[in-house]
């Protein structure tokens, strides 16, 4: 007997456990169904049916608030409901906060923002969001303290933040020194955006605090190239010279060049090639391949040399520099070539174009065959408004049926002088 009644208390409890088990289990796939209702009344349902189910009020509750048809105090309600569930959740809050604001309750806002920032302090969605609705709310300080803050643990946000600010507090010192972390990707940042706007005061005070922070670090020089070409876009001539003379000091680049009268930089191949700026810059074609030769040199150690294969009939235009220079006056552009088995009727030659206008167009003669350093030379007279010139090495296709290029061409001792220093310098 004894046996008998511990055997019917096991099987009791077991029932027991099954049946709550499946309700548990009903209770889940009703609660599923209804909360995948379109219909709000299910969902609420099925929210209930769940204790501490705050995710599906959240749900709901942003449901709401983007119904515009639907009151504010809606979203709020269903919102509270989540916060209740699970009060240590930032997201419940700073959607709370969103109900809060959008209702016109900014203390009730604010202070759900304030539960949301203790319960996840270093959260960098939290910061910035909060931020935000501090700017919005007028509170600068307070506001520009939070994006800090945010910034400092998610810098992918600088984009962002700067433009944000920008629109807040347009103070670019206190969005240097205050908002954005001090270091150079940030502030690089700052500086592409202004210079997209073609703000140019404010990009160089944002570059003379790159040039300040360089003092102790070198700064990436290829940085500096869009705020470079939009100056050259802009036709600012002037200053592109003094910010590309700035950036080589900062960036501790190579220079052996400014020394020289000649606008081009580095026209002896002797410091290496940034791609870009105002130095020269490399683009390949099929066919053709461009290196530094340490061998093989006018002067100096160094020269540029292009190899051709013969496989096509090449347009080649891959060596350029835009050179900065003064309107109405007049140039001496001089250079060294040396070619080796150049094949087709179309060698290599220098082209200079005025860089925004047509004042400026002209071409050197072509070299074929093989020939020892030639001195090339050819006057340039700027237009009246010309302020660059694009300084290209070029090759024009052959029209003749045996018109695939091949063999080598070195380059070396590229100069363009002011007649006025080129006068003086050829005085005894």
């Amino acid at each position: 007997m004894e046996d008998l009644r511990k055997r019917g208390a096991v099987l009791c409890i077991s029932a027991l456990i099954f049946v709550a088990i499946v309700y548990q289990a009903a209770s889940l796939w009703v609660a599923w169904h209804w909360e995948r209702s379109s219909e709000q009344s299910e969902q609420i349902k099925g929210a209930r049916l769940i204790p501490g189910n705050a995710e599906a009020w959240d749900r709901i509750g942003e449901a709401e608030e983007a119904n515009f048809d639907a009151p504010p105090a809606g979203a709020i309600g269903i919102l509270e409901h989540a916060v209740k569930a699970n009060p240590l959740s930032p997201r419940n809050w700073m959607d709370l906060a969103q109900a809060y604001e959008s209702s016109g309750d900014i203390v009730d806002a604010n202070t759900a923002y304030q539960k949301a920032q203790q319960d996840d302090p270093i959260s960098a969605d939290v910061a910035w969001k909060y931020g935000n609705f501090l700017l919005r709310q007028g509170e600068t300080t307070r506001g520009l303290e939070q994006v800090h803050r945010s910034l400092l643990t998610d810098p992918r946000l600088v984009p962002l933040a700067i433009s944000r600010v920008w629109r807040s507090d347009p103070n670019v010192k206190a969005m240097l020194h205050e908002v954005l972390p001090e270091d150079e990707p940030s502030w690089f940042y700052a500086l592409d955006f202004f210079s997209a706007q073609h703000q140019n005061d404010v990009a160089m005070e944002v570059w003379k605090d790159i040039t300040n922070l360089a003092k102790t670090s070198p700064i990436d020089i290829h940085a500096v190239f869009p705020f470079l070409q939009d100056l050259i876009t802009q036709d600012n001539a002037p200053e592109a010279q003094r910010v590309w003379k700035e950036a080589i000091a900062a960036a501790r680049w190579p220079n052996t060049t400014e020394a020289a009268h000649s606008q081009v930089w580095n026209g002896g191949f002797e410091d290496p090639i940034a791609d870009g700026g105002l130095d020269w810059r490399l683009e390949g074609a099929p066919g053709a391949y461009i290196s530094i030769d340490p061998n093989i040199y006018h002067s100096g150690k160094k020269s540029l040399r292009v190899d051709f294969t013969g496989g096509f009939n090449v347009d080649f235009q891959g060596v350029h520099e835009i050179v900065p220079v003064e309107p109405s006056a007049t140039y001496k552009f001089e250079y060294f070539m040396r070619t080796q088995d150049i094949s087709t009727d179309s060698g290599l030659r220098f082209e200079i174009l005025d860089l925004n206008g047509n004042e400026v167009s002209l071409m050197t003669p072509d070299l074929t065959g093989t020939k020892q350093w030639t001195l090339q030379q050819t006057e340039v007279v700027t237009g009246r408004n010309t302020h660059f010139l694009d300084v290209k090495l070029q090759r024009l296709p052959s029209r003749l049926f045996d018109n695939k290029l091949s063999g080598t061409v070195w380059i070396d001792d590229v100069s363009l002088t002011p007649e006025i220093a080129a006068g003086a310098k050829a005085r005894p």
